[in-house]
């Protein structure tokens, strides 16, 4: 036998006598009578035999029961008192004793009232403002001295040029999760403008909530009867959570909406693209601290909390930890509102007293829409007040950009040389430089000099420089202005 090989647990044996592959499979299964080969098989399964055997041993495993260890006597249960054997029996609700009383919404929350409707009841609380109501920093009726049109060119909706802000529906939602087509708002809390009684403008804030889950199609309804009077929304991140969520909901309910198709001025996309360099987070309990001035008192629940909160109304019936839910619901609403004012204000009258940061922050957006005028004078502002380095390259590399575009090449020259000064990780100012002097006004020696420049800077980086691709792009630009000027 010249060869045995083992394949998947099938043996394999090629004889001397002719040549024949055998599948082995056990003993008795052999499709070779050459001597050699049965022996050498039989063999092979004597030592599998063994193998396993020794795999048994180890595992305890033997034959007959004369090696079994006796059963290890265990010592009898102690006897139990029957008195202390009482019926058990589950609480509503594990954070409240016996002794505490079911507080009803309508006892907690005075004001609000049982509404009904053609499609049922519905729980609704109403809170009036006047509007020399300070919040913080700001009043309500500063927001009145702005107009929505000033969001138009930043939102592209020009539909919010031909309304006013009492024209439109502060809007916010309390829901019982994030997402998903089981999610309810169980609150649905909106802002809006009236005039009072003497005439005088006010705000009020409408909060409607599902004693259960049945009350939806009449929250639905009544919700449905005030947008009839509105044109719009604002809200903050409502385009991606409130009124999709929203409409879900009128669909599940068999109800028409057109939500979607109102003007919508959604704050957190303005509040990002003015502040997020200057405060960081955006979120709006954040803005309150950090822009509006705004410190919320205890009464007030975090956001993540709110479901379970509600879900453990729904076992209890206790409403008394969802009255912080109203008041988190309410101060949202009232904020948005002041929000909205230093939105507005921020994008139709931007004052040189500002932050530079967020000076800088208006003028890049404004020219990322094309606003070329406006974006200069708001750049230029900022580059004459205190920024960090890096916000200041990144505006004025901004400010020499749209000179560029525009054709004034000698006034982006001052920007770009300024740039060049104070940077010491980018040569992109001196490539302007060199291509200003190289294409623009073919002074090939200045040119080369700021060329040379950019090629020493990329030098002082170690051995990030050698790798870095600019530096081929410096050397080959280096190479043609030499072919000019020995021409």
């Amino acid at each position: 036998m010249r060869s045995i090989v083992s394949k998947n647990d099938d043996f394999y044996s090629l004889c001397d006598r002719r040549p024949c592959y055998v599948w082995y499979t056990a003993p008795a299964r052999l499709s070779c009578d050459s001597p050699r080969c049965r022996l050498q098989l039989e063999h092979m399964a004597d030592q599998k035999k063994e193998e396993l055997q020794k795999k048994l041993r180890r595992l305890g495993v033997v034959r007959g029961t004369g090696q079994l260890k006796p059963a290890r006597k265990l010592k009898p249960a102690p006897t139990v008192d029957e008195e202390l054997l009482r019926p058990f029996t589950p609480s509503t609700s594990p954070n409240l004793s016996d002794d505490d009383d079911i507080q009803p919404l309508e006892t907690l929350l005075p004001g609000g009232e049982i509404v009904s409707t053609a499609d049922g009841d519905c729980f609704v609380l109403d809170h009036v403002y006047t509007l020399d109501h300070q919040h913080g920093d700001d009043r309500l009726a500063d927001l009145l001295d702005f107009s929505p049109a000033a969001a138009a060119p930043f939102l592209q909706d020009e539909r919010l040029a031909q309304h006013d802000f009492r024209d439109f529906l502060f809007l916010d939602t309390e829901t019982t999760g994030l997402a998903g087509a089981g999610t309810l708002a169980f609150m649905v809390g909106v802002g809006f403008f009236e005039p009072g009684s003497q005439g005088e403008d006010r705000f009020v804030v409408r909060q409607y909530f599902l004693r259960d889950h049945g009350d939806e199609p009449a929250l639905l309804l009544l919700l449905d009867e005030l947008l009839a009077e509105k044109t719009g929304f604002v809200t903050f991140n409502g385009r991606s959570f409130d009124i999709p969520l929203l409409e879900g909901r009128f669909i599940m309910n068999r109800m028409p909406t057109e939500l979607r198709d109102r003007p919508h001025l959604d704050l957190l996309h303005p509040a990002r693209r003015l502040w997020r360099h200057r405060l960081g987070s955006c979120a709006l309990s954040s803005l309150e601290g950090s822009l509006l001035g705004l410190r919320r008192s205890q009464d007030d629940v975090p956001g993540w909390l709110i479901p379970s909160l509600y879900n453990q109304y729904l076992r209890s019936g206790d409403a008394r930890e969802l009255v912080r839910v109203f008041y988190h619901n309410q101060i949202d609403m009232v904020s948005m509102v002041t929000l909205a004012a230093r939105v507005t204000r921020q994008l139709s009258r931007p004052d040189p007293a500002d932050h530079p940061i967020d000076l800088f922050s208006l003028g890049k957006w404004q020219a990322d829409l094309g606003l070329s005028t406006e974006a200069e004078q708001n750049l230029r502002l900022a580059a004459q007040g205190d920024l960090p380095l890096e916000l200041y390259h990144a505006n004025l590399h901004r400010l020499g950009l749209l000179l560029k575009r525009d054709g004034r090449y000698p006034e982006a020259l001052p920007i770009w040389q300024q740039i060049a000064a104070t940077s010491l990780d980018d040569v992109a100012a001196h490539v302007e430089i060199a291509k200003y002097y190289e294409w623009q006004t073919q002074e090939l020696e200045q040119a080369r000099f700021w060329t040379e420049q950019a090629l020493s800077l990329v030098a002082s980086w170690g051995r990030r420089g050698q790798h870095h691709p600019v530096r081929a792009e410096l050397e080959h630009r280096l190479n043609r202005l030499q072919q000019k000027l020995n021409s």
